[in-house]
């Protein structure tokens, strides 16, 4: 009786450990698999990049948002969310994909700095922030960046299957 009382305690705690997140995630957030993207220009790895999944139909996870950034090697791990729901991992389904450079500048400010300033202060940083913006030598091409129509957001399609996924996005192929 003791190793069964045992086993089912075990059971019930690692169930807890492999399941169990603190959160009651919504009804309807979609079943998701492990989702890997490399993106590189030639053979050059690129980092600081984000690459966003959008269900290119409506249906089963079209309310979520997949997306990722990569690391220093260009590889970045898709997560799926919707505000504080978070899981590692794509639904299935068929995707239009997204790459955009993150843009980093440095303005000498920092965030403490920044709530102290008034209203016109605010919008010289902002408008300096733009300038150094408009000047950051981007690495991704037009082609791939979001704009408009879901249907004109990029010309990269892809379909992720049940069970692991794997996309590597060759900037270079879409460079003019």
């Amino acid at each position: 009786m003791k190793h069964i009382i045992v086993f089912v305690l075990g059971t019930f705690c690692l169930g807890c450990l492999s399941g169990c997140s603190g959160q009651n995630f919504p009804s309807d957030f979609p079943k998701v698999y492990p989702m890997t993207v490399t993106v590189k220009d030639g053979t050059t790895p690129l980092s600081k990049v984000m690459i966003m999944f959008y269900p290119a139909t409506t249906g089963a996870g079209a309310a979520y948002a997949s997306s990722g950034s990569t690391n220093a090697d260009g590889v970045a791990k898709v997560s799926t969310s919707q505000g504080a729901f978070n899981r590692a991992g794509i639904p299935a389904g068929e995707f239009v994909v997204t790459v955009e450079d993150i843009v980093e500048v440095d303005i000498g400010v920092t965030p403490e700095e920044e709530t102290k300033m008034s209203m016109r202060e605010l919008g010289e940083l902002s408008r300096k922030k733009l300038k150094l913006m408009a000047e950051y030598e981007r690495k991704v091409p037009d082609a791939l960046r979001q704009s408009g129509k879901i249907e004109n957001r990029s010309p990269i399609r892809f379909i992720a299957l049940t069970g692991k996924n794997e996309l590597t996005i060759d900037v270079a192929q879409f460079k003019m």
